[in-house]
């Protein structure tokens, strides 16, 4: 009996300790599980810190180039000049007149100014016809591209030798001509130098944009 009596104390004490070895090892398990814990959070932490941080900065994106549409054009006269025969006194030109739009925005409303020198002993004529011709019927007339551009277009002539004529079209984008002017010089009545320039006006507060040639000769 005593003997069982020994054995059991020792079984107690064995027991008793791998239960304490048990519950040390128990412990460090969860003191390392709250240290992981404890890592993560501050991990956590410094990440919505970061992100607080980058609401508060303004990224600025790239702006794409804006293209601007540019007004660009050019005009020019192709003509042939026809000298007087023995029993003529008049000079004869006849020629086209030619508008080229190279940039990017169409040609609103185009103003072409002729302007001759010497006022009265010049004369200029083509397919203008008068814009009273557009009212009623005659506005969709296919036949008609240029008109008089003012209505005291007459006047104009007469005092200044300036031929104001504006193309009927809503927009030039490509090209447009004045064909088959007319200009005659009457070389009696006159003698000196005969001048035809061109100004074109894209719009009523534009500047005059002068063509790339003149018509420009001497009279003996």
């Amino acid at each position: 009996m005593e003997r069982l009596v020994e054995k059991e104390v020792l079984r107690n004490k064995y027991l008793q300790g791998k239960i304490r070895e048990l519950n040390g090892e128990k412990i460090v398990g969860l003191q390392e599980e709250i240290q992981r814990l404890h890592r993560r959070v501050m991990e956590l932490e410094v990440e919505v810190e970061e992100e607080k941080n980058n609401q508060n900065i303004i990224v600025e994106e790239p702006q794409m180039p804006v293209k601007e549409n540019k007004v660009d054009f050019y005009s020019y006269f192709n003509y042939s000049v026809i000298l007087p025969h023995e029993s003529d006194e008049t000079i004869s030109i006849y020629g086209d007149f030619t508008i080229v739009n190279t940039g990017d925005v169409p040609l609103e409303d185009v103003v072409v100014c002729f302007k001759v020198k010497p006022v009265g002993s010049v004369t200029f004529s083509g397919k203008i016809s008068d814009p009273k011709l557009l009212n009623g019927l005659g506005r969709d007339r296919e036949d008609i591209d240029w008109m008089w551009a003012m209505e005291d277009w007459r006047d104009r002539i007469q005092r200044s030798g300036e031929y104001w004529v504006k193309h009927i079209r809503s927009s030039v984008t490509n090209k447009i001509t004045l064909r088959a002017f007319e200009i005659l010089v009457n070389e009696t009545g006159y003698n000196g130098k005969v001048k035809v320039e061109s100004f074109i006006y894209i719009d009523s507060t534009s500047f005059p944009h002068a063509s790339l040639n003149k018509i420009n000769f001497q009279i003996p």
